[in-house]
């Protein structure tokens, strides 16, 4: 989703929040919304600048594929942009699982249930589990682009991950 649509989002969720909770909810139980509201907003505008990050860096890549001679600085195949790119996409996702993460308590605090993601809480710990271990993943990946050997790559890999997650995430090139 474009960051604006999430603006709209979460404008709406506060205006809806603030009209239908107001005269409900006990006064503490305000401050603690307010709280969490506070928390999600910084948490979406640290998305948004993530949003807009990589969109840059999506825009320098794609320069640098139609002019590598005036685009490619590292003169190394566009293969810098390309991580950079990769590196602003893994950060997004990080930032929108962080978004993610800062609506149950919005939800609990606020006596509100957001219709946007029936997840189970189960089912989105696994699914931000995996877009971690994509983002891991795409980190070993990049060590390859910048001229370390595969088995040096596999070595450092296999600190954190069993030999097999190591292979097959290696092997995606």
């Amino acid at each position: 989703m474009s960051k604006i649509t999430w603006a709209f989002l979460i404008i709406v969720a506060l205006g809806i929040l603030t009209a239908t909770r107001a005269s409900n909810a006990p006064a503490l139980e305000l401050d603690s919304c307010h709280d969490d509201l506070d928390r999600l907003r910084k948490t979406a505008s640290e998305a948004s600048d993530s949003s807009e990050d990589a969109k840059s860096k999506q825009d320098e890549f794609e320069d640098c594929r139609r002019d590598p001679e005036f685009y490619d600085l590292m003169h190394d195949g566009c293969r810098s942009r390309k991580s950079d790119y990769q590196s602003a996409l893994s950060d997004l996702e990080s930032k929108m699982d962080d978004l993610d993460s800062r609506l149950r308590p919005v939800q609990d605090s606020c006596g509100y249930e957001f219709s946007i993601n029936k997840m189970s809480s189960i089912e989105a710990a696994q699914r931000r589990q995996a877009a971690a271990q994509r983002r891991l993943c795409v980190s070993y990946r990049g060590f390859l682009d910048l001229g370390l050997t595969p088995e040096n790559v596999f070595q450092m890999c296999r600190t954190n991950m069993d030999a097999q997650w190591c292979k097959a995430c290696l092997s995606q090139r």
